[in-house]
């Protein structure tokens, strides 16, 4: 095959990427915000079908005959499409002996799951969802044994497929960092002489009031929301239909206006990392190629070294008091800041502080582990979750909803995801020590132009997303492997300051 048919059908199959890519997304946003739940059902089969069809377009002999040949003469091709056919062969061999009949089984069991996870969700009844998370598992598995490596438990084939070269041996090793230097810190905050009231967290903002603020955070942040859309679903996220057409969601509480903030904030920056890759990336369909770690990388930054930096407090502080006459008013800086940065076990990991928060991925972890590989089941597995929250956070959850139900991703078969958070805690404070040699954040903040750091981010971080795995793409910003004493360094320092503790 030439170079030129090459090029012809990696177009036509970015095209036709793009197009199903189009459907399933958008069909998948209005499942989430705004599809009658009596409909989820038949929109389950329609998704189903869809995923199915393209599937089965990369199980074709004219595509498995192009990525094969493009992938053998990748070296004649530019670095963009030598890692786009590096990619595609990855793929293609990962997913080789996935039939598009179980592939078609795969989908309708996460559908189902979905579902059933809503209906559950409504009940507060872990128990409704438990035999449909089951099936996942079951059918997840029955892919998992064909793939799997020589050496690799069940989990690690997981891992690897949304963090390319992870695995157990690497998590067990990060985790066990991380718990031993946070776990002793939430202790040592809990018995500090320092006592932060959060009762203004819980004065009610009203619903109209919190979407002025959502649109006043993503222009503030340089999201371009002429190209992006803001909505609410149960359980917020953020999807890229196409280059141009960014969809965010946060969920909104009368009595909790900052949860809606810091969704706003982690998913716009979601988005911003979507709309700032290169253009040639979506011209070839290199876009939207970097890992789960590396897109949380950009969403924890901003909600948390961006968001929960004080003078983007101030910022903050000043435009609530402005929409809602006054409200906070009565609060000084030095107290709304440390009442954002008030660090507390809590049940969920939506609510939970900057400090906790790698705690609840911990939990999480462990969990889906054991999971997967067999070690538990999930029958009673929201007591094994209780249990957990106790033994690491010392909390009695009540019921399902505080606890097992309150994330989407395993409704959604997201396996293997969770650990992408933490990774993604730890390689943001590595890129901050890195971008403070070049941009001052609270200069940027106080003059209102995000747009430097924005501008920062695409030239040295963005650019580099969809071309380097994770390990490879931490190297090239800051020179050094993935080194969790940045991460670590940068909460004791900050919460031992907030708490007033003496190291």
């Amino acid at each position: 095959m030439d170079k030129n048919k090459i090029l012809e059908l990696n177009k036509k199959y970015a095209d036709l990427n793009s197009y199903y890519g189009y459907i399933i997304q958008v069909f998948g946003f209005d499942q989430e915000t705004i599809m009658p739940k009596k409909a989820l059902n038949k929109s389950g089969e329609a998704f189903s079908y869809f995923m199915n069809e393209y599937f089965k377009i990369t199980k074709s002999e004219e595509y498995i005959n192009f990525v094969k040949e493009a992938y053998k003469h990748k070296d004649e091709f530019n670095d963009e499409y030598k890692r786009l056919f590096e990619l595609r062969y990855r793929n293609l061999m990962r997913n080789e002996s996935i039939t598009p009949e179980l592939n078609n089984k795969l989908t309708l069991a996460t559908q189902n799951g979905f579902a059933k996870w809503l209906e559950a969700k409504g009940e507060n009844d872990y128990s409704i969802f438990e035999d449909a998370l089951a099936q996942m598992i079951k059918v997840g598995n029955e892919a998992i044994e064909l793939k799997k490596k020589p050496g690799q438990t069940n989990y690690d084939v997981l891992l690897d497929e949304y963090e390319f070269g992870n695995n157990e041996k690497i998590l067990d090793e990060f985790f066990s960092k991380l718990k031993a230097r946070i776990v002793p810190l939430i202790k040592e905050i809990k018995n500090a002489k320092k006592k932060i009231n959060t009762e203004w967290l819980h004065r009610p903002v009203e619903i109209n009031i919190q979407k002025n603020l959502s649109n006043w955070l993503l222009h503030f942040n340089r999201f371009d929301l002429e190209r992006g859309y803001i909505g609410e679903a149960e359980h917020p996220f953020t999807t890229f239909p196409s280059k141009d057409d960014t969809r965010l969601t946060t969920h909104y509480y009368l009595n909790d206006f900052s949860n809606n903030v810091y969704s706003v904030i982690h998913e716009g920056g979601h988005g911003i990392f979507g709309q700032n890759e290169p253009d040639s990336y979506y011209q070839i369909g290199l876009e939207e190629s970097m890992s789960s770690a590396q897109h949380e990388t950009i969403s924890r930054f901003y909600e948390n070294i961006i968001g929960r930096n004080k003078a983007y407090v101030s910022k903050l502080r000043d435009k609530i008091n402005e929409l809602t006459n006054g409200e906070f008013s009565d609060i000084s800086l030095d107290d709304f800041y440390d009442e954002i940065n008030y660090s507390a076990p809590t049940f969920k990991r939506t609510e939970s502080d900057e400090l906790t928060y790698s705690i609840h991925i911990l939990i999480r972890y462990e969990l889906e582990k054991a999971l997967i590989n067999g070690k538990i089941t999930t029958k009673g597995l929201n007591k094994e979750w209780n249990k957990l929250y106790k033994e690491y956070l010392d909390l009695d959850v009540e019921n399902d909803n505080q606890g097992i139900l309150q994330d989407v991703h395993w409704a959604q078969g997201m396996f293997g995801y969770f650990p992408s958070y933490a990774l993604g805690n730890a390689y943001g404070a590595q890129i901050l020590n890195t971008m403070k040699k070049d941009v001052n954040i609270e200069e940027c903040i106080n003059n209102e132009k995000l747009e430097v750091v924005k501008d920062w981010l695409k030239e040295h971080v963005f650019k580099y997303g969809s071309m380097l795995d994770a390990k490879d793409w931490i190297v090239k910003i800051t020179g050094e492997e993935l080194n969790t004493d940045y991460y670590l360094d940068y909460l004791e320092n900050k919460y031992r300051k907030i708490y007033e503790i003496e190291k």
